[in-house]
C-alpha cells in the first residue's frame, strides 16, 4: 500500500531543502494524501534518502513548486512507466517526464530503486536533473 509507501519517503523529504538549481521543492505525505494518492507508485528524487520532489500513484502526481503544490494528470503522450504510473505528467505551469534508465540500483522486498532523469518543463524553462526513481507498494 502506498500510504505506508510514501510514509517511509517523506521522512527523507522533511529533512531536505529546495536545491535553488531547479525549480521543484520537497513535496510531503500530507501533499500525497490531500491529492488523493494511495496504491502502488513511484517517487524521484536526486539523491539517496533525499527529498522527494515528485510522487505519482495511478493517474495523479505531485510536485512542489514556489511553495504550491502542483497536481499532474497524465500526458497527453505519457506512456505507463511502472504498473499504475506514467514517464510523463502535466499541470498548471508544468510538464515533467522522466526517463527511468532500467539500471536497477537496490531492490527491497516491496521496492525497487532505479538511475532515472526528469525533464522539467515551466515557464518556458526547461531543466533536465539525474537522480533515483523509486517504485514500489
Amino acid at each position: 500500500m502506498i500510504v505506508g509507501f510514501f510514509a517511509a519517503a517523506s521522512i527523507a523529504t522533511a529533512a531536505g531543502a529546495a536545491d535553488r538549481r531547479q525549480p521543484l521543492e520537497p513535496s510531503t505525505y500530507a501533499d500525497w494524501r490531500a491529492a488523493g494518492m494511495d496504491g502502488t507508485g513511484c517517487y524521484w528524487s536526486r539523491r539517496k534518502d533525499g527529498p522527494v520532489l515528485v510522487a505519482a500513484s495511478g493517474r495523479t502526481a505531485v510536485a512542489r513548486m514556489a511553495g504550491h503544490v502542483v497536481v499532474m494528470r497524465p500526458d497527453a503522450e505519457a506512456d505507463e512507466l511502472f504498473p499504475f504510473t506514467y514517464d510523463a505528467w502535466t499541470g498548471p505551469g508544468l510538464r515533467i517526464r522522466i526517463e527511468d534508465s532500467g539500471v536497477v540500483r537496490a531492490m527491497g522486498d516491496e521496492t525497487v530503486t532505479t538511475d532515472a532523469t526528469i525533464t522539467i518543463e515551466s515557464h518556458g524553462i526547461t531543466t533536465r536533473l539525474r537522480g533515483s526513481m523509486i517504485c514500489g507498494s
